[in-house]
C-alpha cells in the first residue's frame, strides 16, 4: 500500500477528535510538567487569540466532520483542547 493510499484510508472524524484530545492532553501534561512552578509562561496570549484559535479549530472539527477526515478533525481537537486548557489553567486560575 503506497503512502497516497494510506492517506486516502484515514477516514473516522470522530477517532480523530478523540485522539486530537487525548494527544492533546497528554502534549499539555508533558509540557507544563517542563516548567518550573513559578515561570511566567510566555505562551499564554491574550484572550482573543485564544477564542480566534477555537474559532478556526471547530471550522476544522466541522470541515473534518463533512468529509469525515480524521487529521483534520484530529487537528482541530487539539487546538480546542491546548486553548482551552491555556485559558483555564493560565486566565481563570481554576486548577
Amino acid at each position: 500500500m503506497t503512502i497516497k493510499e494510506r492517506i486516502e484510508t484515514l477516514k473516522g472524524w470522530k477517532f480523530g477528535i478523540a485522539g486530537g484530545g487525548v494527544f492533546a492532553l497528554a502534549y499539555w501534561v508533558f509540557m507544563e510538567s517542563s516548567l518550573p512552578p513559578l515561570a511566567n509562561c510566555s505562551y499564554l496570549a491574550s484572550p482573543g487569540t485564544d477564542f480566534l484559535a477555537v474559532f478556526g479549530a471547530c471550522l476544522c472539527i466541522w470541515r473534518g466532520r463533512t468529509h469525515d477526515d480524521l487529521v483534520v478533525s484530529g487537528f482541530g481537537a487539539c487546538v480546542v483542547v491546548i486553548h482551552a486548557l491555556q485559558f483555564l489553567v493560565g486566565k481563570t486560575g481554576l486548577f
